[in-house]
């Protein structure tokens, strides 16, 4: 036989196609490994993220810094309605789809008429580099940077974040993770935040924290979230 012929060339192509085979167990192309590099990066970012979470889990830092006068203090509640407890926000829904992530509130009460209900721009999580925080559940997981999905109540109120000061407002809905709805000045038109839902006025993180009832008023996070182009 020739050694370009035709029959040649289809037995090398089966020698090459088995070869293949045996190396990958399937007739496909092999899946690249991922780098030792890149396994490093994952492996760091997740240690980063927990951190993270650890530090905003946790009690408030104590600071010698002089308070900021344009920031009361939970327990003075400016922007509390006059009836309280039995008027106040019973639901608060984000929405995290692109670009506004709009926030809405559904108040209870008799005075509920009337009150602020929305829409209020906000930013979700951006997630870990390569993680997908659209699916369910990814976004709940420790370390992943994502805003958890589903229905959650309010856990409780902060000044501050451990982690960084100018998030002020901050109103817990999974304080294991350090996930809160919280006032940040920078909320732009995707997800951006390691987690949190920044929300774009200080005003509204305010009237959320004065007038959320802790295990009572719900958070419910939906819509289809889309990957930005920096993760953290």
């Amino acid at each position: 036989m020739a050694k370009n012929s035709p029959g040649n060339k289809a037995a090398r192509a089966g020698i090459k196609a088995h070869a293949r085979k045996v190396r990958t167990g399937s007739d496909g192309p092999r899946t690249p490994r991922r780098s030792a590099a890149a396994k490093s990066a994952a492996h760091a970012s997740l240690a980063d993220a927990k951190a993270l979470e650890k530090l905003d889990a946790g009690k408030p830092k104590r600071t010698t810094a002089k308070p900021d006068s344009r920031l009361s203090a939970v327990g003075q509640h400016l922007l509390r309605n006059a009836d309280f407890p039995n008027t106040y926000i019973a639901r608060i829904d984000v929405s995290l789809e692109d670009p506004n992530h709009w926030m809405t509130l559904t108040w209870t009460g008799p005075q509920a008429a009337g009150q602020e209900l929305g829409p209020f721009r906000t930013s979700p999580g951006a997630g870990a580099k390569g993680l997908n925080c659209d699916d369910a559940a990814t976004s709940v997981r420790s370390g992943t940077k994502c805003t958890p999905k589903g229905t959650r109540a309010v856990e409780g109120f902060q000044s501050r974040l451990n982690s960084d000061p100018r998030a002020t407002f901050v109103t817990w809905f999974m304080q294991s993770r350090g996930i809160a709805l919280h006032y940040f000045p920078s909320v732009p038109p995707y997800a951006a935040s390691h987690g949190c839902v920044r929300i774009a006025s200080q005003h509204v993180a305010q009237l959320i924290q004065d007038n959320s009832r802790i295990g009572i008023t719900k958070v419910v996070v939906s819509g289809t979230w889309t990957k930005p182009a920096k993760q953290w």
